[in-house]
């Protein structure tokens, strides 16, 4: 509509680049939901496979965590990066996992309080690696933790914070942990805070 009504003039020039700036991001959007559900589709179908090799899942935390270093500037938050080792091995697939880490962390800083606390923990136990991302802030309702990880699933409480999400990357996360033959979980107390944890085969 917004492109049309710049086509046919009923859009004053000097409000174009405003409506072309709604539109690019529409169509950002739309990207990023397509190229989910093609990699959904590609994880149900097999296409997509899981190749396991052992990498350092500390090392790879640590990188995703400074690659989102601005935003956590942005919203003051205080980091705590508790690893039982500095070097921990992991048996996966290397690029689902980022994935997966990158996602719940992104979350994690998205839905954190100003000042808040992130927090990422790495243990072993019993040959499993348990990789827990934790936030201070709105959480997610008790009745909702059920329903975090279906498809489109967005909480009530988040639709005002989160204005570009899909509803598909704890879908996603779900997927490659299955996949995985692994477990991934949520725990949350509404208005304090939010974790969410999943195992992968720990190292040799």
């Amino acid at each position: 509509g917004f492109i049309d009504g710049i086509l046919t003039g009923a859009i004053a020039p000097e409000k174009q680049s405003h409506y072309l700036g709604i539109v690019s991001g529409e169509v950002k959007r739309l990207s990023r939901l397509v190229s989910s559900l093609l990699d959904i589709t590609r994880l149900q179908a097999g296409e997509k496979k899981i190749v396991k090799s052992p990498f350092d899942i500390c090392e790879m935390a640590r990188h995703v965590l400074i690659s989102c270093e601005d935003r956590i500037e942005e919203k003051s938050l205080d980091v705590a990066f508790d690893t039982e080792f500095d070097s921990m091995s992991v048996i996966a697939d290397h690029d689902s996992i980022h994935q997966i880490l990158y996602n719940l962390i992104d979350n994690a800083i998205k839905f954190s309080y100003d000042k808040g606390l992130l927090e990422i923990s790495i243990r072993q136990k019993d040959r499993k690696t348990f990789v827990s991302v934790k936030n201070e802030g709105k959480g997610i309702p008790h009745d909702e933790l059920p329903l975090v990880f279906e498809q489109f699933y967005k909480s009530d409480k988040s639709r005002g914070l989160d204005k570009t999400g899909l509803g598909l990357g704890l879908y996603i996360c779900k997927t490659v942990i299955d996949r995985h033959e692994e477990e991934i979980w949520v725990k949350s107390e509404e208005g304090r805070w939010c974790e969410f944890v999943f195992t992968l085969e720990s190292g040799r």
